[in-house]
């Protein structure tokens, strides 16, 4: 037994060592990506950083697993740089902040999306100043490629390139040691660190003058030697960056970032950090404090000092917020310090909008275990001070006019006009361009408001108006209203209909003939009858019985004017008829085998498929003809659109058979039949359009739907339904056998019939089509528990119905 538990004990050990030797090697495979950073996109570099938190690996981690790879600090920082900002774009589409939910009103008003470099949606946080670290198409990191700044102090990691030219040349490329120095060939160690690149250039020219005396000659001398020192590539340092920050934790980052590259590297503040004071350590004690809301706003950058290795970068709670709603160009949340006054609030949301109302902003502010409402007078309280909490909100200036009055109606220049000392309805008027010459003069009025709030209405007249009869001063927001004669009665037309170019409904017009009509509607079709036109006319006999009077006139066919003038009256509904039996020629068509296939006009209304048949020739030796059939435009049907009703209610209940509404259906025909007994019951009617299509000899059967292989098969005459299943490999799991049918090439259909447990399929000809639908699917089956329940329910009824039978 303890021989058994340690073999156990052995392969565990070794299956251990072998998982997690396989997860170096891939860590060691993958870990190269990093070096290619600038050429991944944030989709890669997501997909690289899940994958290593699935293996458990960390930031620091994957860091060290870099070097040892000799991956260089610069490429690792990036790659912390970019995951921080795709950390930072997640937790911003994932769930709010306490602070964010007890602002939803303003987080709905202010979180618009506005279009990156790469046309991606960012979204904005109500938060001022998070989105600025929250961009994932902007890069913060420093430009290597401007000058080195003269102020810059050099460390070990630096690398210094020292040109000399002139009556001597050489050139120098020296790193700067640990132990601060460089090394240069003849003369020893220059020490370095800690002076800036312009002290440094200063001591490393006076070491040179050892060798290069052409270093003192004077410039116009052909022994002067110039010496120039410049910074070719600038050391990594490893900030420390902790607090309230998206990913806190230690970076490496070119030692010409400055507090706000680190703050970026680290995705920025979070809800809870402070953009007031960010705080910067060096050796222990408090270099400079940041606030990033002053470099915002008015690009003060007090305290973004450049950062060295070892620097701490805290970012502790926010001090205070305030909420800024309404009527700015930055409402959101703001942070505010001690002592700031509502001119510092309105420096920070930008400004008003053109439609806010200025003069007094609305404060909620909390007192106690309660809140109260302030109203802040912006130019005389200067010294208003800003409290923890409060909530401000900025109105809109009411839409209300001073000086308005309006006019509208039968006036050439309707609107709104200034109201002037005194002003007059006829001076409106007049400023209106006058009226028009539809316009009515009996009666004009004037909506006026009575204490802002009730209206009456003042009649006038306007032709005393317009006489200077009467005239009516008016007041503010007074709107005088001029009718048009058009306006105050129902719109007359006249119709015309029936064997006209364009049947219409126009504008009725006094005067108007029959003729007119006619001949705006594009005059007579082919086949109108002028003889015979109605019309239907509105009556005003005073009964409840007659509903409108018919009246029959005639016409000429050129239209011409004649002495029995007809004038119409308005909503005539003018008819004109077609003569008795005129009707269009309506053609059929012979498509396939037949001795003269093409298009046929009919006859007559009792033309046969037979006496079609015997205009194109009769059928050609390669007809088959158990396979012809007739089709029909669905249009020519009655009752159609109700068809196409009960189909759609059909499908809407169909699980899984879709009926198809066809503009064309196929009607199966005997034609053998038809050939032998002209005139019978299967010599069907001919219709407009009908297509008579004979194809040529069948020789092959298809199987579709619910098998194994859908193909098509020879056609073989021994050959059974089941035949035809099995050489296409079967019915399917989902096959409905007992619904199989049989689609034949004149179109017939037939299906699978049942009695008892036998089933008698349809019998196969040549061209035939073979369906196998599936099973339909049954929507919220029982569950076991369920058939339980009611097996154990319809048990326990039992029971009891025997009992009470006893």
């Amino acid at each position: 037994m303890k021989y058994i538990e340690m073999k156990y004990i052995k392969i565990t050990l070794i299956l251990t060592l072998l998982l997690s030797s396989v997860s170096q090697i891939v860590i060691s495979q993958n870990i190269n990506d990093i070096s290619n950073i600038d050429n991944m996109s944030d989709e890669q570099v997501s997909s690289y950083w899940e994958a290593a938190k699935k293996k458990g690996l960390t930031l620091n981690q994957i860091e060290q697993a870099a070097k040892i790879k000799g991956i260089s600090d610069a490429q690792v920082s990036k790659f912390k740089q970019r995951v921080a900002s795709l950390t930072n774009n997640s937790e911003n589409n994932s769930s709010k902040s306490t602070v964010n939910k007890q602002t939803e009103t303003l987080v709905g008003q202010n979180r618009f999306g506005h279009s990156g470099k790469d046309g991606k949606s960012v979204l904005k946080s109500s938060q001022f100043g998070m989105d600025f670290f929250s961009n994932p198409n902007i890069s913060f990191t420093p430009n290597l490629n401007l000058a080195t700044p003269e102020t810059y102090q050099l460390g070990p990691g630096d690398e210094l390139l020292i040109d000399i030219w002139g009556a001597a040349e050489n050139k120098y490329s020296q790193k700067v040691g640990v132990d601060g120095s460089i090394r240069i060939k003849n003369i020893g160690p220059v020490y370095v660190s800690g002076l800036s690149i312009k002290e440094a250039k200063t001591k490393i020219v006076s070491y040179l003058r050892k060798i290069y005396g052409g270093i003192n000659a004077s410039n116009s001398s052909y022994n002067k030697v110039n010496v120039d020192v410049s910074l070719a590539n600038v050391r990594s340092v490893h900030v420390n960056i902790i607090g309230e920050v998206k990913v806190p934790g230690t970076y490496t980052l070119s030692a010409l970032s400055s507090v706000l590259n680190a703050l970026y590297a680290s995705g920025g503040p979070i809800e809870n950090g402070t953009f007031r004071n960010v705080k910067i350590f060096r050796d222990g004690k408090n270099l400079a404090n940041f606030d990033i809301y002053k470099y915002l706003t008015t690009g003060n950058q007090d305290g973004n000092v450049m950062v060295r290795d070892q620097d701490i970068i805290i970012v502790s709670p926010y001090f205070n917020r305030i909420f800024v709603e309404g009527e700015v160009k930055r409402p959101g949340i703001y942070e505010f310090k001690d002592g700031e006054t509502i001119h510092d609030l309105i420096k920070y949301f930008g400004g008003y909008t053109p439609q806010a109302y200025k003069d007094r902003l609305t404060v909620e502010r909390i007192s106690g275990s309660q809140k109260e409402i302030k109203e802040v007078v912006v130019e005389s309280d200067v010294s208003f001070k800003l409290k923890d909490g409060d909530r401000f909100s900025v109105k809109r200036i009411s839409n209300r006019f001073v000086n308005r009055i309006t006019i509208q109606g039968a006036v050439y220049r309707p609107g709104a006009f200034e109201l002037t000392k005194e002003l007059s309805v006829l001076d409106v008027i007049e400023k209106a361009s006058g009226v028009k010459d539809n316009a009515f003069l009996e009666r004009g009025i004037i909506y006026r408001t009575i204490n802002g709030v009730d209206k009456e209405i003042i009649s006038f007249s306007v032709k005393d108006i317009l006489n200077k009869n009467k005239n009516i001063f008016l007041k503010r927001e007074d709107d005088v209203h001029i009718f048009s004669v058009n306006g105050l009665k129902e719109n007359y037309t006249v119709s015309i209909d029936g064997a006209v170019n364009n049947a219409q409904t126009i504008p009725f017009v006094e005067k108007m003939q029959i003729e007119d009509l006619i001949a705006i509607s594009g005059g007579y079709k082919e086949g109108a009858d002028v003889t015979t036109i109605d019309i239907s006319r509105r009556s005003n006999d005073g009964t409840f019985k007659t509903i409108s009077k018919n009246v029959r006139v005639s016409s000429t066919n050129n239209l011409v004017l004649n002495k029995d003038i007809v004038y119409l009256k308005p909503f005539d509904r003018v008819s004109v008829r077609y003569i008795k039996g005129f009707t269009t020629q309506k053609s059929v068509s012979v498509i396939g085998e037949a001795n003269y296939p093409g298009k046929y006009a009919l006859e007559n209304k009792e033309e046969r498929v037979s006496d079609l048949l015997e205009k194109a020739g009769g059928i050609s030796p390669y007809a088959y003809v158990n396979g012809a059939t007739l089709i029909r435009n669905s249009s020519v049907d009655i009752n159609k659109g109700q068809q196409n009703k009960a189909i759609d209610n059909l499908n809407e209940k169909q699980d899984s058979i879709i009926v198809k509404k066809n503009k064309e259906n196929r009607i199966g025909i005997d034609l053998d039949k038809i050939m032998k007994n002209k005139k019978s019951k299967f010599d069907l009617i001919l219709k407009e359009g009908d297509k008579l299509v004979i194809p040529s000899v069948k020789q092959t059967i298809e199987v579709q739907g619910e098998v194994l292989s859908p193909t098509v098969i020879r056609f073989e005459k021994n050959y059974s339904l089941r035949d035809y299943i099995n050489s296409a490999g079967g019915f399917s799991e989902k096959a409905r056998k007992s619904k199989t049918y049989v689609v034949y090439a004149n179109g017939e259909i037939k299906s699978t019939k049942k009695f008892l447990f036998f089933k008698s399929y349809p019998k196969i000809e040549p061209g035939a089509l073979i369906l196998v639908p599936h099973k339909t699917v049954v929507k919220n089956p029982l569950t076991t528990q369920e058939v339980i329940g009611i097996t154990t329910s319809i048990a326990t009824l039992g029971v009891l119905i025997n009992t009470l039978t006893k």
